[in-house]
């Protein structure tokens, strides 16, 4: 029941204002409120909070309601357009439902971990958290992967993965069909892929050797990746209770279930990873019950100690598995069933590498050569010198 007096009313009851329609003051348990009650054009019942009576008075409330009620006539809504406005999703909305509601259903746990990380590190601290989806610009966009330049094949990574969120907010309702304003140029991207020649082949063999006390897990980890050809994730992620007569056996990986084969090399390096009671993992992390996750600091002391200056990645091992394996003489098909590839384009990619590396070794010999005949060259030009000397003090 409405009270007659706005100063005066129980908790939970409210006074209507007898001289504005929908105007009423609501009585709360520490405050009492101006709330406007309207219906739009269309139908539509709206309750704005206009403010605490402390705050506003009866006079003022009274001019209030009636700018907001010639507004309604007019065909307008101004509560509806404040919500929409307060309500719109955000780059950080996006990022959580994208992770969540798309990657964590479609994709592997590895690349949904990925995309996490590209929201985090990148695109919210760019973009702003609190932006509204539909407000992002392709010049926003570009500012961002120009940003990135100096990392052109993450930046390019990231700008597909915004891309694929605006995607997705399209089918959401979050922003108009077709506004898509992911349109860059993307970077030129340098194949990063080289193989250790064989002197820092030793150099690295005889580091992690040295290691093997300090850091048995990571020495285990390299070893691995080393004598199967396996991806590093697959290595990391694996337990002891997937290692069969058969080989490792993975119950998902990139191309989904698999078997990675274990040379006598192999088994042996996983005689050697000291197990971890409690922990399933072969690759035992810092955390408990946990694997390894971040390898960039023992693989560059590891690079610093096998005195590898030129610029090696962990997915290099696997690059030097599969060209010792085609230098072995496997052909492409027997190497692209023991490292797993679903395409058969991606093996030869290894063919093209030991190619380079029979280059490589060409030129090392050239230039070898090169150097001998100009130690030759030098040597005649000397005696011939010499001799010429001598003749000259002999006559």
């Amino acid at each position: 029941m409405a009270e007659k007096s706005p100063k005066t009313g129980a908790p939970g009851t409210a006074w209507n204002d007898p001289k504005t329609p929908g105007l009423r003051l609501r009585h709360l348990q520490s405050k009492s409120v101006w709330y406007l009650y309207y219906r739009t054009k269309q139908g539509k019942q709206r309750n704005e909070k206009l403010a605490d009576e402390r705050v506003l008075t009866l006079t003022a409330a009274r001019e209030r309601a009636r700018e907001i009620l010639a507004e309604v006539a007019k065909g307008g809504d101004p509560a509806g357009e404040k919500k929409a406005l307060t309500e719109r999703p955000t780059l950080a909305d996006l990022a959580k439902d994208h992770y969540e509601k798309h990657c964590l259903v479609r994709n592997k746990p590895s690349w949904a971990s990925e995309v996490e990380s590209m929201y985090r590190v990148h695109i919210l601290p760019f973009l702003g958290a609190e932006t509204a989806v539909a407000d992002v610009t392709e010049a926003d966009v570009n500012k961002l992967h120009h940003h990135m330049r100096k990392t052109p094949r993450r930046a390019n990574t990231v700008c597909a993965v915004l891309s694929k969120g605006m995607e997705l907010s399209e089918k959401w309702g979050w922003r108009p069909k077709r506004s898509n304003p992911v349109d860059i140029d993307r970077y030129k991207e340098n194949e990063r892929s080289r193989i250790p020649d064989e002197n820092e082949a030793a150099r690295l063999l005889k580091a992690l050797e040295r290691a093997s006390e300090e850091e048995p897990h990571f020495v285990g980890l390299v070893e691995l990746l080393l004598f199967t050809g396996a991806r590093l994730g697959e290595i990391k992620a694996a337990k002891w209770e997937w290692v069969t007569p058969d080989g490792l056996e993975l119950p998902d990986s990139k191309t989904g279930k698999k078997t990675i084969p274990l040379s006598d090399l192999a088994r042996n390096a996983l005689q050697n990873i000291p197990r971890v009671k409690g922990n399933p993992y072969i690759i035992v992390g810092r955390r408990k019950g946990r694997h390894m996750v971040n390898v960039t600091k023992p693989w560059n002391r590891l690079m610093e100690a096998a005195q590898i200056k030129e610029r090696l990645v962990r997915h290099d091992l696997r690059h030097f598995f599969a060209t010792a394996g085609l230098s072995g003489g496997l052909n492409l098909d027997q190497l692209g069933e023991l490292l797993g590839h679903a395409d058969p384009r991606t093996t030869k990619r290894y063919a093209k590498l030991m190619v380079d590396s029979k280059q490589q070794a060409a030129n090392t010999s050239a230039k070898a050569v090169q150097a001998f005949m100009a130690r030759q060259k030098n040597k005649a030009a000397n005696e011939n010198s010499q001799n010429q000397a001598n003749n000259a003090g002999s006559m």
